[in-house]
């Protein structure tokens, strides 16, 4: 609230800018993110207040988006206060960027209660509150091509024989504890393979971490399937593994795969590699056989999953670089009154935004504000729920006597 004070210019008119919008809460997809852990120790954030207004007609700045890079393919989550969740969106591309929270627009200032019959207002806005969210995030890696099996099969050996990536490997089971990407090059044609730990009986419901290496399928366009060729049963292995993706969601068995023979550079496994080869037409099953350690075979599993890729590729329709923002902001409804004992509570952030910012000891600001109340049907709505004077009104955190 201002005035324009100037020599030779006793009387001048109000001059009071208005506040400038606080700063939104903004995710971004960023490929330079890999894992949620940048929000183990930090949980809180809050995005700048607009700047205040000023004098001579000075509107605040505007405050600075508060920008918080998370990983590509995270889904958000929004926590409602009973606990449920709402999807709000899933940040599947690189700079796609989504508005969780709002900042509060700015208050106004005196301009704008000047009326014909009040060439004084003694009436300004307080700014919006900015929107205050909890939120879940969860993070699905974005990969091409899915290896799974159960433990000790050769998953990594295999991702090492053909990509860069350098998962450990040793002679024990449950080696890798969380899924490795790597990137494939066969022929001019590049794809993404995850190593999905081994999947004991039970993973779906959680067992040895199953369902949170589960859940990272879901964004494969098609699966690895690899045996060990040493085992006494493959193709109870196979069904074992399939069991458990189809309890976790049976969309993940309607996925192509390739169904791999592993460890032929075993001469056990090279003797009956005859007697594996008719085990698996007997069940409908068609297996390449390879040695992921040696390399042997590996590039015509890597054709079959270059030409997977292809095709789901062809059929999928290309993602959208943006994220929408959340609902439009809906517009400042007519005031409420509710009554609480003796207490007539007042619903209107217009009303609440005023007499954060004005004294209510003023009796000329009291006559302003039942005007400012009149004109915006503050009064009308408070008659209609049978205030009277000598009555107290709550307005978000102020009492005052009704008169």
């Amino acid at each position: 609230m201002s005035f324009r004070r100037e020599k030779f210019v006793p009387q001048g008119g109000p001059d009071g800018g208005d506040g400038g919008k606080g700063g939104d809460g903004i995710l971004r997809g960023s490929e330079g993110e890999h894992l949620l852990r940048a929000f183990q120790f930090k949980r809180m954030f809050e995005a700048e207040d607009g700047g205040k207004g000023l004098g001579k007609k000075k509107s605040g700045r505007g405050a600075k988006d508060l920008v918080v890079n998370v990983p590509v393919g995270t889904l958000v989550w929004k926590v409602r206060d009973d606990g449920s969740k709402e999807l709000l969106g899933d940040l599947v591309d690189d700079g796609c960027r989504m508005v969780v929270a709002r900042g509060g627009r700015g208050g106004r200032g005196n301009t704008h209660f000047t009326f014909s019959e009040n060439r004084v207002p003694l009436l300004a806005e307080g700014g919006e509150f900015g929107e205050e969210v909890e939120l879940e995030l969860e993070v699905k890696l974005l990969a091409d091509i899915g290896i799974v099996g159960l433990p000790s099969v050769g998953k990594s050996s295999l991702l090492r024989a053909c990509s860069r990536a350098r998962p450990d490997v040793a002679a024990y089971p449950f080696t890798t504890l969380e899924p490795v990407l790597g990137l494939v090059e066969r022929k001019r044609r590049v794809f993404v393979a995850v190593e999905i730990p081994g999947l004991i009986e039970g993973a779906h419901g959680g067992a040895g971490l199953g369902d949170e290496f589960l859940r990272h399928m879901g964004r494969t366009r098609g699966i690895i399937h690899l045996l060990d060729g040493s085992s006494a049963d493959v193709v109870k292995d196979y069904r074992q593994v399939r069991e458990e993706m189809r309890l976790y969601d049976e969309a993940l068995l309607e996925k192509p795969e390739v169904v791999v023979i592993n460890k032929i550079d075993l001469p056990e496994v090279r003797e009956r590699l005859s007697t594996l080869r008719e085990t698996l037409q007997k069940n409908g099953l068609r297996g390449l056989f390879i040695s992921a350690l040696t390399g042997e075979e590996v590039e015509d599993v890597l054709d079959r999953a270059s030409d997977i890729v292809d095709e789901q590729r062809s059929k999928m329709k290309v993602p959208s670089e943006t994220m929408p923002a959340l609902h439009p902001r809906s517009r400042e409804g007519k005031p409420s009154v509710r009554r609480e004992g003796e207490v007539f509570v007042l619903s209107s952030p217009h009303a609440e935004r005023l007499v954060r910012r004005v004294d209510l000891g003023d009796e000329r600001v009291q006559a302003q504000l039942w005007r400012e109340f009149q004109r915006t049907g503050v009064v009308r709505a408070l008659e209609r729920a049978g205030a009277k004077s000598g009555m107290m009104v709550r307005i978000g955190n102020y009492e005052l006597e009704w008169k």
